[in-house]
């Protein structure tokens, strides 16, 4: 038997481990900084830990004897585990340190692109001042997008109109971004206001090749009408096949070659190669395709809608493509679903109880599975840290139709949470539509 490690502690670990137990050949352990309830009853082994231990992730690694490594977090691959582990003879994998930087580093990622060539960005500027930082907004008419440099689960972007109501809300966050260093960074990102719809599509490359899954569009607004403030995500949803109701082929192909553009001049400037999982988000405007940012880990929710209709196995894959063998995924022809179940006052207040309770057999039975992105106390009660809750997720013939079976599920759960109905409802895929083609 083969031993495998997943290195995280959410819903995207969460399948990815139900996924890899599926054969019976692996062992699976884990290393999270929470005590997930849906990780550690299915896992031959865990360790909580801090994911910014690298050292003592790698010891609990070798004390398993692991024969392959998934790191599926950000936080672990920014501070170079990947390298760590390399150097102790490891499999792995994830990108290394400077990879992780696609990621973890939006400058890096935007200047990479700019000298390049790829003109695929938002115009931009990065800033250490204040008052610079203000007056570029206001060239830009305020119509702008504020991003920390760093890290922010998530939970950093906020944008005119949306996020923030007015130029003042924009100048204060940009103060904000500066003095508290939101992201671990002393440093904003003011780019240009793009508008258009969203997509992302995750891909496994090791060296130059590239594997494909089907795009996933992702709803991080918390209310309906996608309104309200940005969270992690509150759900999203997949197609039959690989495209999405609004976006063809011609717009999946020019996003993939973006992606194989970018990790070929990665290579040139840097002279080494990725690894990983990459996913990109994308967004289709009125001037063709645009990338939004990189992700070098899998996407939470998009990874539980290509995992729940993948028919691999994703540790069979992983080592034929650590071997240089050609690979080809294959799909359900199924639509899918996700929505996350999350307490009320997220993501305003975190570190909350999610006090629910649902039949879980009953809601399997229906055709709907769950998966935890929150963590149990000593007391029993589901807490969700800094991430969410609960995503459920369901396959259809139609997005509808798994849209009807979620809608079904979640009513048959008890206590006080809040989700978004509106995620795969006919209305709002009709409107996604209706916006393309309209403007």
């Amino acid at each position: 038997m083969k031993n495998i490690v997943v290195v995280g502690s959410w819903a995207k670990e969460h399948i990815t481990i139900k996924n890899i137990k599926g054969n019976s050949f692996y062992r699976v352990f884990c290393y999270l900084d929470a005590k997930n309830p849906g990780i550690i009853s299915l896992v031959d082994g865990y360790k909580i830990g801090s994911l910014y231990d690298l050292s003592g992730i790698v010891e609990y690694v070798k004390s398993i004897c692991a024969d392959l490594v998934l790191i599926t977090t950000a936080v672990p691959l920014s501070l170079g585990l990947v390298d760590k582990l390399k150097h102790e003879g490891v499999l792995v994998f994830g990108p290394g340190k400077e990879a992780a930087k696609l990621e973890c580093d939006k400058v890096f990622t935007r200047n990479l692109m700019k000298k390049y060539g790829i003109n695929v960005i938002p115009e931009f500027e990065v800033f250490k001042d204040k008052n610079k930082a203000i007056n570029y907004a206001k060239s830009l008419k305020w119509e702008v997008a504020v991003k920390p440099v760093g890290l922010t689960e998530g939970l950093g972007v906020k944008v005119f109109k949306e996020q923030l109501k007015d130029k003042e809300d924009v100048i204060d966050y940009i103060q904000k971004i500066l003095h508290n260093k939101i992201g671990g960074i002393s440093k904003v990102l003011i780019e240009e206001k793009i508008k258009g719809q969203e997509f992302t599509i995750q891909t496994l490359i090791y060296k130059n090749t590239i594997v494909l899954t089907p795009a996933v569009q992702d709803f991080k607004k918390l209310l309906p009408g996608d309104k309200g403030l940005n969270t992690a995500s509150m759900g999203s949803y997949s197609d039959v096949g690989y495209l999405l109701p609004f976006i063809e082929e011609k717009d999946y192909e020019f996003a993939l070659n973006i992606v194989k553009k970018t990790i070929q001049v990665f290579e040139k400037e840097t002279g080494q190669k990725c690894c990983g999982f990459l996913y990109g988000q994308f967004i289709l405007t009125d001037d063709g395709v645009k990338l939004v940012e990189y992700n070098f880990r899998p996407g939470d929710p998009e990874w539980l809608n290509t995992l729940f209709i993948l028919e691999d196995n994703i540790a069979d894959v992983i080592f034929s493509l650590l071997k240089g063998e050609d690979i080809k995924l294959y799909f359900q022809t199924k639509a899918t679903v996700c929505k996350y179940i999350v307490p009320k006052g997220y993501p305003m207040a975190l570190n909350k109880n999610l006090n629910i309770s649902f039949p879980k057999d009953k809601i399997r039975k229906l055709g709907v599975d769950f998966y935890y992105s929150c963590g149990i106390k000593e007391d029993g009660m589901l807490n969700v840290g800094k991430e969410r809750g609960i995503a459920f997720i369901s396959k259809g013939d139609t997005i509808f139709e798994a849209n009807r079976k979620i809608e079904k599920a979640i009513s048959l759960v008890n206590g006080d949470f809040h989700y978004r109905k509106d995620i795969g409802s006919e209305k709002m895929v009709g409107k996604k539509k209706d916006y393309q083609k309209n403007g």
